[in-house]
């Protein structure tokens, strides 16, 4: 529950203390909900899980499979030399992402904002379909995509180019972030009906 945004934005200064106040349901299957919800949060944010079965599942499979696609803009083959981090992400750096337009093809979802963008890490590379709202998804106040280019520069990195299977995972992380972002209108539906049907403090014993 508290990865939804009204949540966030109803107790936010409860979260900012680290203390969260989570409504309790009367009804079990509200609470069996929120507990499938719980399940597939916990997948998108664990790396070794693999995320496709959920975030299929909730984007749909063909919109998952055309986000955060690996391409040289010239068309031919990446090839693991490409990979280096050259486009500066590290700190006040403002990195690399390309706004533009959805194409007809790449499906987008209104929860992902009205543009996309093309995220480079060198002139030639780019991690095409990434869109706006992923690239500027934050979690403990980090932007989760510029913090892991950042400590990836080249020139932080003594000049290592990733491996294409940091370049997969870093497709899954756009993969997660998107599939996290088209959840939040279930967590805060989920989060309207157990507010609205939750047990008191009083009747819970918290308060005499």
């Amino acid at each position: 529950m508290t990865r939804s945004p009204q949540y966030q934005q109803d107790h936010q200064d409860g979260l900012a203390q680290d203390w969260a106040h989570l409504p309790i349901p009367r009804e079990g299957t509200l609470l069996d909900q929120l507990a499938q919800a719980g399940d597939k949060i916990a997948v998108l944010l664990e790396p070794s899980e693999d995320p496709e079965p959920v975030a299929t599942g909730i984007v749909g499979a063909d919109p998952f499979r055309k986000l955060g696609d690996l391409r040289r803009i010239d068309g031919a083959p990446v090839q693991a030399r490409d990979l280096l981090v050259t486009s500066s992400y590290y700190g006040a750096a403002k990195g690399d992402w390309r706004q533009r337009a959805f194409t007809a093809r790449e499906l987008p979802l209104s929860v992902w904002g009205p543009e996309t963008g093309d995220l480079h890490i060198n002139a030639e590379i780019c991690f095409a379909n990434v869109p706006e709202a992923v690239w500027r998804f934050e979690l403990g106040g980090y932007p989760v995509l510029k913090k892991w280019l950042g400590c990836r520069q080249a020139n932080r990195q003594g000049d290592r180019s990733l491996t294409l299977a940091e370049a997969r995972h870093f497709r899954s992380m756009v993969q997660r972030l998107a599939a996290l972002l088209a959840l939040q209108p279930e967590l805060n539906a989920l989060y309207e009906a157990v507010s609205s049907f939750a047990f008191t403090a009083e009747e819970l014993g918290l308060r005499t």
